[in-house]
């Protein structure tokens, strides 16, 4: 099981004559364990509206999600009730404020496994470990995640998702606004959830430096669709046009070797994964 779309497209005014879609004609497979993946594109591209789609935050207009083996339609006659899904696949917003409302750090991490029916000391201990795994400090279980900074607040609210032990973990924009040590940590924890854990990690990023180091699979929204859908090696080498149509930036280690190669010329990998990797190269040759 996993996240499945078939043709999903999605209005936010589907009534209005002549509907706009914010996505369109989309159909997207996501494993439900061990994916690092990236969703790339422009701003307005559609990323947001495709990953509120992923836990039922959005339901599609047109066409069908299927997440976790529950089947997700257009409401017509009832309300459903997706609580179930989002335990599974747990959405972090770009902006930390809309997910922080108790009064206390420990306290708004604790409401997701109350909400899904745990005792008070079982949520508790659940809070605690999840505030562990992100690095927040004891000292800070009492204080209110208001008065944080924004890169503690955004940590603290990914502990807040981390309590409901999803599968799927999905970011959008999750370095915004960090400072480069803070982002640094952030995504290494991705890589412990993805390699450690065994969860599947879905961020959206408009920094190719990172999709370059930690994605495994690359998604491009553009014009309200998927464009592209592979790995990060066959993007960047063999489909220039969508990188250049999508208005996509090149990772700092393709330009720099590039420049390289063409300059000096040498054979450095265009498609290394770091400038760590990249130090190595040049030094084999000194």
């Amino acid at each position: 099981m996993g996240i499945s779309l078939k043709e999903v497209s999605y209005s936010y005014n589907p009534k209005r004559k002549g509907t706009k879609y914010a996505l369109k004609n989309v159909s997207l497979e996501i494993n439900e364990r061990d994916e690092m993946i990236a969703i790339i594109g422009e701003s307005g591209s559609g990323k947001s509206t495709l990953v509120s789609l992923f836990n039922a935050l959005k339901i599609p207009t047109l066409g069908e999600a299927n997440v976790m083996g529950i089947t997700i339609k257009k409401i017509r006659k009832r309300k459903e009730n997706y609580n179930s899904i989002r335990k599974h696949v747990g959405l972090v917003f770009q902006f930390s404020d809309y997910q922080l409302f108790e009064e206390t750090v420990l306290n708004d991490v604790m409401f997701a496994p109350m909400n899904f029916g745990y005792k008070k000391e079982e949520a508790k201990e659940i809070a605690i470990k999840a505030l562990n795994l992100v690095g927040i400090d004891e000292s800070f279980y009492e204080k209110s995640p208001f008065q944080l900074s924004g890169g503690e607040k955004k940590i603290v609210s990914i502990a807040g998702i981390l309590a409901m032990e999803p599968d799927i973990l999905v970011f959008d924009e999750p370095t915004a606004g960090l400072d480069p040590e803070t982002k640094k940590k952030m995504i290494e924890l991705f890589r412990v959830l993805n390699r450690d854990l065994h969860k599947t990690v879905v961020f959206i990023t408009h920094d190719m430096n990172i999709v370059m180091e930690y994605a495994k699979r690359v998604i491009v929204v553009a014009d309200r669709t998927i464009k592209y859908d592979g790995t990060k090696e066959e993007l960047f080498l063999n489909h220039l046009d969508i990188v250049k149509d999508a208005h996509i930036d090149y990772p700092d280690t393709f330009i720099i070797s590039k420049m390289i190669n063409e300059k000096l010329n040498k054979n450095i990998n265009q498609l290394l994964e770091s400038k760590e990797e990249l130090l190595e190269e040049l030094l084999k040759d000194e």
